[in-house]
């Protein structure tokens, strides 16, 4: 997977391989943040998404470090 991508005015996450082909060359090189040449749009790198925990897993595992059968 590749780096995911966040517009700028809000809203649209895309991964780099996803973005319009004119901004794909500009986030190859991009560190944080950037602004396409060729159409203007604006996009900043997205924080990394991390799955949500799961409330039945969560409680197992609290169970089991209590030494609950």
């Amino acid at each position: 997977m590749g780096r995911l991508w966040m517009a700028s005015l809000g809203g649209e996450v895309l991964y780099a391989e996803d973005l319009p082909g004119c901004c794909r060359r500009d986030a190859a090189s991009a560190e944080s943040s950037f602004e396409c040449h060729a159409c203007g749009a604006s996009w900043q790198a997205s924080l990394p998404l991390e799955p949500e925990e799961c409330a039945f897993t969560e409680r197992a595992s609290d169970r089991e470090q209590k030494g609950a059968a």
